[in-house]
């Protein structure tokens, strides 16, 4: 389905000749991920482009919303139903037993060791799971540190996403224990759930869910 679909690049290197050869009637971005340059670009050539950053779980819901005014037609009942059923599985989470608490550090890359703080989607996430970030206080939102850093910070739990740093537990497995110690918890999770928001949280607020069970039971 997707190879008829025209490639302009990633999201740090978009072919900007090609987006504006394509006539868009509106480009989604985000702030993160996209670059202010390109934005801009697009901008000044009479695209419009709606940018995107929510920080939190609750906020997905109103850009959910918001994409579909802005899109119209069938497009705004469709981003309702789906920014309603964010709002219904958000609130099963908060409003179920409270979780038993877990310090942890979620990695996003290695060499260098890079984490996440606490004003960030990831780690609004797995409060939900009961995680306390061990980095929350941090003033850049994606701080670099050392495992033995994590470990001295009583980060117990350790959780290695699949993306952006493609961890993978065949292969990094040994290699994490080594550096956290046995007596640590060390999850591989699918990246996308954790960190993708839009339509990916309701994913999210499962991976989560289930999240609470592993921990609980000791898997």
């Amino acid at each position: 389905m997707l190879r008829a679909v025209p490639r302009i690049g990633g999201t740090k290197d978009p072919d900007i000749a090609k987006v504006l050869a394509l006539k868009p009637d509106l480009v989604l971005a985000n702030q993160e991920e996209n670059r202010l340059e390109d934005v801009r670009a697009l901008e000044a050539a009479g695209i419009p482009v709606d940018v995107t950053f929510p920080r939190t779980v609750a906020e997905v819901p109103r850009d959910v919303r918001q994409w579909g005014r802005l899109l119209g037609g069938q497009c705004e009942s469709a981003a309702e139903a789906l920014a309603s059923r964010i709002e219904r599985a958000l609130s099963e989470v908060e409003s179920g037993p409270p979780p038993d608490s877990f310090r942890y550090a979620y990695w996003i890359w290695k060499d260098p060791w890079m984490t996440v703080s606490g004003a960030t989607y990831v780690a609004d996430l797995l409060r939900l799971a009961g995680g306390v970030n061990a980095y929350a206080e941090e003033p850049e939102r994606y701080p670099k540190s050392t495992p033995a850093e994590a470990l001295a910070r009583g980060a117990r739990v350790h959780l290695f996403p699949s993306e952006p740093y493609p961890f993978r537990r065949e292969r990094h497995e040994e290699a994490m224990r080594e550096l956290f110690g046995a007596e640590s918890r060390r999850l591989f999770v699918e990246g996308d759930d954790y960190c993708w928001h839009g339509a990916r949280t309701l994913a999210g607020l499962s991976a989560v869910g289930q999240l609470r069970r592993r921990l609980s039971e000791g898997a």
